[in-house]
């Protein structure tokens, strides 16, 4: 087996999972450290909590971001097809007007979940954890936070999170599971992650489209520009004063 062949080989499920495990305790250690610093730090010690998630989430995913950039670069280049790191093997133009029509279908079909369904059963005004945020700095915080916010909603969380769940997790498990499963699998981990619980299939939803994409595409680029577009929408709709929907 030649160097080339053997580096092929880098990315195992055993991998694809310390990706996961990795993540969540950077988000550990970022709130641990964020908490204790504006505890010490600020003179009132009342910090909105809202403030402190924003900034523990930017100074976590700055640090996996860094950490898999040195991690990928010290892989080497035989290893960046293994997580999608490659030119989208469909043509541009396709490729682009995939994303388009995924990112327009997903969201439509979440329209319907928490402005159809959800409110046909009692669940009305329902916002996940990251338009709560967007609402409270919005109104109660300035141009630095806000700045914070968006650094974090449409480069930070999409980057990290592509290249956590869909470079690494989805494709680990797809080299010894069929990619149906693979994408199961990461979307469920995905899932979990985020709030409320009752919001769940949207986020499903979003997580098995992009695993979806990174597979038609072969590109974790495209998964990256869907799910940058998919929280720049949110984020335009918020300024623009209408309901959040995530």
């Amino acid at each position: 087996m030649t160097e080339a062949e053997i580096k092929r080989q880098q990315l195992t499920i055993k991998r694809g999972i310390l990706a996961i495990v990795l993540m969540y305790a950077c988000q550990l250690l970022a709130g641990i450290a964020i908490s204790y610093g504006f505890k010490f730090f600020s003179l009132n010690n009342k910090v909105p909590i809202e403030i402190l998630g924003l900034t523990s989430a930017l100074l976590s995913g700055v640090m996996i971001i860094t950490f898999y950039w040195w991690d990928i670069r010290r892989s080497g280049k035989a290893f960046y097809p293994e997580i999608g790191l490659q030119p989208s093997k469909i043509k541009k133009s396709k490729g682009l007007l995939l994303v388009i029509s995924a990112l327009v279908s997903t969201h439509f079909l979440a329209w319907i979940y928490r402005s159809v369904i959800l409110p046909a059963f009692g669940h009305e005004g329902i916002i996940g954890g990251g338009s709560k945020m967007f609402s409270f700095i919005q109104t109660s915080g300035g141009a630095l936070e806000m700045s914070g916010f968006l650094l974090l909603a449409i480069f930070v969380g999409p980057i990290m999170e592509e290249v956590v769940f869909r470079g690494y997790l989805q494709s680990s498990l797809a080299k010894k599971i069929p990619l149906w499963a693979a994408i199961l699998i990461t979307s469920i981990v995905f899932t979990f992650g985020h709030s409320p619980m009752i919001l769940w299939p949207m986020y499903f939803l979003y997580s098995a489209t992009w695993g979806w994409i990174l597979a038609r595409t072969g590109s974790l680029k495209m998964a990256i520009l869907i799910h940058v577009l998919s929280n720049l929408f949110y984020a335009v709709i918020g300024f623009a004063g209408w309901d959040i929907l995530a």
